[in-house]
């Protein structure tokens, strides 16, 4: 009993408190991540339920709870929802489970969840284990048709495929530089990437042959910085990168969401591991080719086009193993393959992996429906 009490100070030292009180609103944001984003997608006003490390708090809304030594998170949701009445409950983030279970004390408001990022097999088969049961949302948005099943043995929901709400917003350049490469970094906050030792040992040995292929081509690879130089970690990223292709790499960088999107469409031919971005570039109708994943200790079942069974369809854009003749046979495929031929041959093969809803219009669309409706 006293561990679970001081648990609950060391959260409540964590919280900021406001002392007004929230205006009602008819769209509530559940998870303050991408609020920006979805203002555009919008152009309204909306409130928001902050969830993270230091987050604020309506002290008046929470004061009933402390006096019941109730300190619940959900208890504190359904009071700041009755208080702001909202017609729509919407996230940016559909791993907040904490969604799903409102559902069933507000029926009569509608919930709509968008997917955030590409998941893999180990994420549905943990979570539909860990999650609760009996999870509802009323309009579910997902990247593909392909994930509807997963997700479906997970939450009750009407789904919709959509593609990447924010890679809809941003404008198609034109190409400018065809015949090079540009490599989607997937290096995260760890030295590893975050990733378990087979799974950095597959990494390293395929961007290893990456780079045997472009120095026999004499090509040059260009990266493309997960991290922006705001971030102290971005020499790790960098200086991983030199060790590997050493003076056979461009560095490409910027801390602005928007101008990574425009320094994608430069480049004809994209490569990645499991990048979410490296999907959207299907939409954008870039070549592209999925380096992996290899020796996973994770996820060993995953692979590019996952969750479609149909796998093998795949295998002109997919390095099935960690070898040279493989990394080149998928490397030439895109080199040698014109825009026109990709156009009219391959991309109808992947076009449903990431759709394009430009400018969100479905997820607008329905959301002023909702709006006007009794």
């Amino acid at each position: 009993m006293y561990q679970k009490i001081l648990k609950y100070i060391n959260q409540l030292l964590r919280i900021r408190l406001r002392f007004d009180f929230p205006k009602k609103n008819k769209i509530l944001l559940f998870d303050e991540i991408h609020a920006s984003t979805f203002k555009k997608i919008i152009k309204k006003d909306f409130n928001i339920l902050e969830l993270r490390d230091n987050k604020k708090i309506y002290f008046w809304l929470f004061l009933k709870q402390i006096l019941f030594l109730d300190f619940s998170f959900s208890t504190y949701s359904k009071n700041f929802i009755k208080f702001t009445s909202p017609k729509i409950i919407i996230t940016f983030n559909e791993a907040r489970y904490q969604l799903y279970e409102l559902k069933n004390f507000f029926k009569n408001i509608h919930f709509i969840s968008v997917s955030n990022g590409i998941r893999l097999a180990t994420w549905f088969k943990v979570n539909e284990k860990k999650w609760p049961k009996n999870l509802k949302c009323d309009y579910f948005f997902v990247f593909n048709k392909y994930y509807i099943p997963k997700y479906e043995k997970i939450v009750k929901s009407k789904y919709l495929s959509h593609g990447h709400f924010y890679n809809n917003l941003i404008p198609i350049n034109k190409t400018k530089f065809r015949k090079q490469f540009l490599y989607l970094s997937q290096t995260h906050e760890g030295m590893k990437g975050g990733m378990g030792k087979a799974d950095f040992a597959g990494y390293k040995k395929i961007l290893n042959l990456v780079n045997l292929y472009l120095t026999k081509n004499k090509k040059k690879l260009h990266i493309l910085l997960r991290r922006s130089k705001k971030n102290p970690k971005q020499s790790i990223e960098i200086n991983f990168y030199k060790k590997i292709f050493k003076s056979n790499c461009i560095f490409h960088q910027s801390n602005q969401r928007e101008k990574k999107y425009k320094i994608l469409d430069q480049f004809e031919n994209i490569l990645f591991f499991t990048s979410t971005m490296g999907y959207e570039a299907i939409s954008r109708k870039k070549k592209i080719a999925c380096l992996g994943p290899h020796n996973s200790d994770t996820d060993a079942k995953h692979y590019f086009g996952w969750p479609d069974g149909n796998k093998k369809k795949y295998e002109y854009f997919f390095i099935k193993k960690p070898t040279y003749n493989e990394v080149d046979r998928v490397l030439n495929n895109l080199i040698n393959c014109s825009q026109v031929n990709w156009n009219k041959k391959h991309y109808r093969v992947i076009k449903n992996q990431m759709y394009l809803n430009k400018n969100n219009q479905n997820l607008r669309q329905l959301i002023f429906k909702l709006l006007k409706n009794k």
